[in-house]
Order: C-alpha cells, then sequence, then structure tokens
C-alpha cells in the first residue's frame, strides 16, 4: 500500500500544476461551470480522505502479553511494550501510555491491577466510577 503522505504529495502536486496551467482558461469559463468543478474536487478531497482516516493502523507486530506483576520482568515487559510501539509507528505519548496501563493486570494481591487502575483514573479525571 502506498503510504498516505505520498498520495498527498502527488495530489497536491497534481492540483496544483492543474490550477497554474489552466488560470488564463480559468476566467473565461462561466460562474456555473466553475462552482460545478470546484464542487468535483472538494468532493473527490473528501473521498480520499475518507478513505484514509476510517482505516485502522495494521499492526506490524504483536502486541506483548499482558504484565502480571512480576517484579523480575518489568525491564523486560517495558523493552517489549518499546519495540511494539516504534514498529509500529506508535507516537503519541497518550497512547503508549493508555496502551501500556490497558496491559498491565494482575500481581500479586493484585497489586499491578490496583496499581494501573490509580494512573488511569489519574489520566481520565472526568470519568467516574
Amino acid at each position: 500500500m502506498i503510504p498516505l503522505a505520498i498520495i498527498t504529495a502527488f495530489l497536491t502536486t497534481i492540483i496544483s500544476l492543474f490550477f497554474h496551467s489552466i488560470s488564463k482558461a480559468w476566467t473565461n469559463i462561466k460562474a456555473e461551470t466553475k462552482e460545478v468543478y470546484a464542487t468535483n474536487v472538494q468532493t473527490f478531497i473528501e473521498e480520499v480522505r475518507k478513505d484514509f482516516a476510517d482505516k485502522p493502523a495494521k499492526r506490524r507486530t504483536k502486541e506483548p502479553d499482558d504484565f502480571e506483576g512480576n517484579p523480575d520482568e518489568v525491564r523486560a515487559w517495558c523493552r517489549r511494550m518499546t519495540l511494539f510501539f516504534q514498529s509500529n509507528d506508535i507516537l503519541k505519548e497518550w497512547e503508549r501510555i493508555e496502551m501500556a496501563l490497558g496491559k498491565i493486570k494482575g500481581g500479586r494481591d493484585n497489586q499491578a491491577q490496583r496499581w494501573a487502575d490509580t494512573q488511569i483514573r489519574k489520566f481520565l479525571p472526568f470519568q467516574k466510577e
């Protein structure tokens, strides 16, 4: 699949060349025809935007297993999560935090889960229990 940035650059170039090359002819076109052309271009751009915006990102690597609260596994689990974020282009910090907190489960006396729940409540102060 062609990356969105390449398609956007291509469309921008084509549209720029199109409008540059017909700028003189454009002045001779009737207003009604101009409106139809503008509407068609706007419709096309919206359809392209919808095609790319509605598709969820495909993951290149599998999500790491949940962290079960074992202190000896913290560093290894964090490395796996970091690798997952990098290889799947998850760049937004909030998305990383949200995903990591959602993968912390269990632990002795459910301690890891309680800690994660506390952190989630800090990040989502508007959410009532």
